[in-house]
Formats: C-alpha cells, sequence, structure tokens
C-alpha cells in the first residue's frame, strides 16, 4: 500500500511562496545589474562611428608616412646621383684632358 498524501498546511504555504518571492526578487536583482551594464543601442552605435573616425585618422596618417617615406626615397636617389656625378665628371674631365693633350704632344 502506498502512503498516503498529505496536503500542506496554510503555513507552509506561505512559507512556500515567501521562498518564492525572495528568489524572484534576487533574480530580479541579477536581471537589473546586468541591464546597467549594457550599453544602448544608440550608445554602441556613437562608439563604432567614434571608432571609425580613429581609424580614418590613422589611415590617412599611415598614407602620409608612406608618401613622406616614398619622397624621401626618391630625394636619397636623386642626391645620390647627383653626388656620383659630381666625383666622376671631374675624374672623367682630367682623364679626357690627359688624353687630348697627350694626342696634341705626337
Amino acid at each position: 500500500m502506498s502512503a498516503p498524501t498529505q496536503d500542506p498546511t496554510p503555513w507552509e504555504l506561505l512559507r512556500a511562496m515567501q521562498q518564492m518571492r525572495d528568489d524572484l526578487r534576487a533574480d530580479f536583482a541579477v536581471f537589473t545589474d546586468r541591464l546597467t551594464e549594457m550599453v544602448t543601442k544608440i550608445q554602441y552605435d556613437a562608439d563604432r562611428r567614434t571608432d571609425d573616425l580613429r581609424l580614418k585618422a590613422l589611415e590617412s596618417e599611415v598614407a602620409e608616412v608612406r608618401r613622406d617615406r616614398d619622397r624621401q626615397r626618391l630625394e636619397t636617389r636623386a642626391n645620390r646621383r647627383l653626388a656620383i656625378t659630381v666625383l666622376i665628371a671631374p675624374v672623367l674631365v682630367g682623364v679626357l684632358v690627359a688624353v687630348l693633350v697627350g694626342q696634341l704632344a705626337r
């Protein structure tokens, strides 16, 4: 035979309902804390726009640095060519004069 089931007393029901209410309040408190940590869509979109502006500024700075670097490379190359020309031209003129003087002396 099965044991007869005994219905809970009104006090037990009241205690169980109070416990459920306390649990529900705690759950709502946790939920409220989580909601306060979240940002709104407006804030999120504003942050994204700010990030986009920063990224575009960085991209333009990088492009400017690259242009400056390329310009400096071209200037360095031109200066190197000029320096080589300045060093080699007098030597070539000297050799040419020596050859011509040698040809005239004969």
